[in-house]
């Protein structure tokens, strides 16, 4: 079985499959390009949301009087809740990313709050620049800025920009000073505007950052992987010669000194004639994934692993080098930092992607297995497609997709 070719470090790619330099900063998302740095992120998403769900209450304690109708305000804050809830789970590391879909209806949503805002107070509203909902709709765009794209943020914005500016046009007649209307447009929509665009500048800086030390990190990787390559086929071969070393050596040098040859040699020779084909043929039905766990799991000393691989096709070998760098992340931690007892791994292809599983089992007594391997969870969450984590009493699965 011959391995198919591969042409690794031509072009850096990333682990879905989309190379560096189709991916721009203005169209990439931090979470899919550096997934730990969204990650760290997420206690600021937090507090924005905390300060987004303060203010509304705030205004309910200070302009109360001016609420002319309760049941849209709960409706509005509700919306605000239900907003921020979904962000919070959809950003959870066992979640897939937050999908285009999701994003629309998110955005769809922080409409509607600001409609039901405007309409709870309407009529009564005199000083728009103090209504709160262009200020906490601006302030979970601004909480978007490491899962979604800086243009479609920036589109987004621009959107609801102009519902607020619509609502604060309408409410013209009942505002305390007498403006033109484009200035209490301005003025209903500016907070919205300026957080807004705010977050799809921060995404754009964050990205063009990332993407140009991505490009620089896997060039030098190509490099050291050249430079390597040598003691690489070398170690391949390590198995082979200690056979001959231990065995084929010994018994050449005794047969060279026997002056004639018994069936006890004959058995022997044949012995070791079929233990060299079983080696020979192991190494060539051999798949990349086996070498890995092989290595992984040599690598720790005193390591209590028991380690399989169920890649038939040997699809492992035709992964792109950061799909595999992922794999072998996967393995390292489990391995290494959770000292995991038995690990699992399972590659197929279907007809548009690569479909990976894991089953990992972890020491029992220690922190659950979500927390054990939240920095690898949150690495697969970004870096590929229909990710899914189940955890079990003293394990979990974990499944995702390479491709679409």
């Amino acid at each position: 079985m011959t391995a198919p070719a591969q042409a690794d470090f031509v072009v850096p790619r990333f682990p879905w499959g989309v190379s560096a330099q189709d991916v721009t900063a203005s169209k990439a998302t931090t979470e899919r390009i550096d997934p730990l740095s969204a990650a760290a992120a997420r206690p600021v998403t937090w507090g924005i949301l905390v300060l987004a769900i303060t203010l509304p209450l705030l205004s309910l304690l200070i302009r109360g009087d001016e609420i002319l109708s309760p049941a849209l305000f709960g409706f509005a804050v509700l919306g605000l809740l239900t907003a921020a809830a979904l962000l919070l789970d959809r950003t959870r590391s066992r979640r897939p990313v937050v999908s285009t879909a999701w994003a629309v209806a998110l955005y769809l949503l922080l409409a509607a709050v600001q409609l039901a805002s405007c309409a709870s107070t309407w009529g009564a509203n005199a000083v728009l620049r103090d209504d709160w909902a262009p200020i906490v709709v601006g302030l979970i765009l601004l909480a978007l800025a490491p899962y979604r794209p800086a243009v479609e943020l920036a589109i987004a914005t621009s959107a609801l920009t102009i519902v607020a500016a619509a609502l604060a046009v309408g409410q013209a007649p009942f505002a305390a000073a007498e403006l033109p209307i484009g200035v209490l447009a301005v003025s209903g929509s500016t907070s919205l505007a300026t957080l807004g665009l705010a977050s799809a500048a921060y995404a754009l800086s964050m990205n063009r950052s990332i993407l140009e030390w991505l490009d620089r990190a896997w060039r030098a990787a190509a490099n050291s992987a050249v430079e390597h390559r040598g003691g690489v086929a070398r170690s391949v071969q390590q198995r082979r010669v200690s056979l001959v070393n231990r065995q084929v050596v010994p018994y050449l040098s005794r047969m060279s000194e026997a002056s004639e040859l018994t069936l006890e040699d004959r058995a022997e020779a044949q012995a070791l004639a079929e233990s060299i084909r079983a080696l020979l043929v192991a190494d060539i039905e051999r798949g990349w994934v086996h070498t890995l766990l092989d290595e992984v799991v040599g690598s720790v000393l005193g390591s209590q692993t028991s380690a399989s691989a169920d890649d038939p096709d040997d699809v492992g070998r035709t992964l792109t080098t950061a799909q595999r760098t992922l794999l072998r992340a996967i393995a390292m931690v489990a391995v290494e930092q959770s000292r995991a007892t038995e690990l699992r791994v399972a590659l197929r292809r279907t007809p548009s992607s690569v479909r990976v599983r894991w089953d990992l089992a972890l020491p029992e007594g220690g922190a659950p297995p979500v927390q054990q391997l939240r920095s690898v969870l949150h690495l697969v969450r970004g870096l590929t497609s229909r990710s899914r984590v189940e955890p079990r009493v003293g394990g979990l699965a974990l499944e995702f997709h390479y491709g679409h």
